[in-house]
Order: structure tokens, then C-alpha cells, then sequence
């Protein structure tokens, strides 16, 4: 990362226009709100076949009315490994290492041994320092702790009542109360990450079954591949995926009613 690159043109680089322009033709807009990432650590800890099992009995049980979709998607520090994505806009990283690189550089323009390429090479005179830094972050993101309960409030008669409605209209389908991480010891992220006495076997409270859902306000935003995985991406053999199937479960997202595409359902265990 070169701070010079502010400034552009500059001295070195007189004829170079860094600015980035979006052409009018760019007419696809949505507006987004940042997400905590306090209690991640619980997050990547959920195995694979929590996640597999939820989507089955979601839609098992809602009669397919409520079908969250599962998508293997690549493990950047693990190529060629895949694993159920959790993390990110539209599901597209499973560990905290991929989701952390992708942010390094997509959002700060920091490279990583994760993401060695700059985004462009404009205005940049700088050596790659080697910065690391990302798996620093990823142990903090890991280390954090969830948020803890309002007890008092929880307690409350108005919350109590709220926890039935909660219940009683289904919310709680998608909207998972608890879910528990895989034992301490266990391999995750393609063999790359074990799974620490801290994080194993804990029951939590996310609120949330880390599925895609189609709820009716797609932005039709595709996620692009090189961006998000690497120069690599389509040099490499990933196991249980194919860059189509997750393109058309992308676009699926958006535009199918039970946000099962028919095509990518058929790489899916259920």
C-alpha cells in the first residue's frame, strides 16, 4: 500500500489519473450498513453440517416456504479446500482469515500473503512490504467476545411477550435463537484452523442461520470472483464447487422465490 497514491498525478506519475469514476452506465445502486464482527470466533466455529442440517429441516418444515441456501465456496488460505460460506454480503468467505484478507484489500488497498496482487497498478512505485497484519486481525476477530445479554431486560414482562410473538409468527425459523460450535479440536476451514477450547462446544446466540434468503430486496449484485478469492481463482481445482454453479446461486439470491437455484441445488447435500 503507497500513500503517494492519494495524490496522483503526482511527480512520478504526471499523466496518471488514480480517481476512481463510475460510468453512467453503472446504474445499479443499494445502500449498505457495516456489521459487527464481535463473537465471529463462534461464527466460523459452527460445523459445516450444523449449517447443512439447518437448511434441511428449514425448509423441511416451513413445507418450502423457508428455504435458507447453502454455498461451498473457497477457503483462501486452504486452495483447493471449499467449505459452507458465513460470512460477508452474500455468504462468499467461510473463515475469518479469508473474510479479513478480502477486506484488507477490497477496503483499505492493503495486500496480505492471502491477496499479494494490488487491485491496479496506477500511481504505485511502493514495494510490497510483506504486511501480515491480517492474521493478527483474524485472532482478534476470534478472540472477541459476543455481546452479552441485557438480563433485566430480557426478563421483562414487554420482552417476554415479544419473545412469543417472536416465536408465534416464525421468526425464529430464520432467526436461530442458539447454535453450538464444533468440539475443541476439531479441523475447520480446509485443515487450516483448529477450533480452540475457548470456542469448542459452546452454545450461543446469534439470532441468525447464516443462510442466503431471497427476502424480496436483492440488489442483483453479483460478487465477483478475482475480487473476492484471488488472481488465482480460476487456477485452481476447488473441491465441491464450480464458479458457475455459486455465479447462478448468486443471481438466484435475488430472483428466486425460495432462493434455491435448480442447477446449484443439485451440488447441494439436501
Amino acid at each position: 500500500m503507497n500513500d503517494d497514491r492519494s495524490v496522483c498525478p503526482n511527480a512520478a506519475f504526471p499523466d496518471t489519473e488514480i480517481q476512481e469514476h463510475v460510468p453512467a452506465s453503472e446504474n445499479i445502486r443499494t445502500t449498505r450498513v457495516s456489521l459487527g464482527v464481535l463473537g465471529d470466533g463462534f461464527v466460523e466455529a459452527v460445523a459445516d453440517g450444523t449449517l447443512v442440517e439447518l437448511a434441511r429441516n428449514q425448509c423441511r418444515e416451513s413445507h418450502h416456504k423457508i428455504c435458507g441456501q447453502v454455498i461451498y465456496v473457497p477457503i483462501v488460505e486452504a486452495p483447493g479446500q471449499t467449505g459452507i460460506g458465513r460470512f460477508g454480503w452474500k455468504d462468499q468467505h467461510v473463515s475469518l482469515q479469508s473474510f479479513s484478507g478480502d477486506a484488507y484489500l477490497n477496503e483499505m488497498g492493503i495486500t496480505t500473503r492471502l491477496f499479494p496482487d494490488e487491485v491496479t497498478k496506477l500511481c504505485n512505485s511502493a514495494p510490497d512490504d510483506g504486511l501480515d497484519d491480517v492474521d493478527h486481525f483474524a485472532r482478534f476477530i476470534r478472540a472477541s467476545k459476543a455481546p452479552t445479554r441485557d438480563s433485566k431486560l430480557a426478563n421483562s414482562e414487554q420482552s417476554q411477550k415479544g419473545s412469543k410473538l417472536f416465536d408465534k409468527t416464525g421468526c425464529a425459523e430464520c432467526h436461530v435463537r442458539t447454535l453450538t460450535t464444533a468440539s475443541a479440536g476439531t479441523k475447520i476451514n480446509g485443515g487450516t484452523h483448529t477450533v480452540p477450547e475457548a470456542l469448542g462446544n459452546k452454545t450461543f446466540y446469534p439470532y441468525s442461520d447464516f443462510l442466503l434468503h431471497d427476502v424480496g430486496t436483492g440488489d442483483g449484485m453479483v460478487v465477483p470472483m478475482v475480487e473476492h478469492y484471488g488472481r488465482k481463482m480460476y487456477q485452481i481445482t476447488w473441491r465441491n464447487f464450480s464458479a458457475q454453479s455459486f455465479h447462478n446461486a448468486q443471481i438466484s439470491y435475488a430472483r428466486h422465490r425460495y432462493g434455491v437455484f435448480a442447477s446449484a441445488r443439485r451440488e447441494m447435500p439436501f
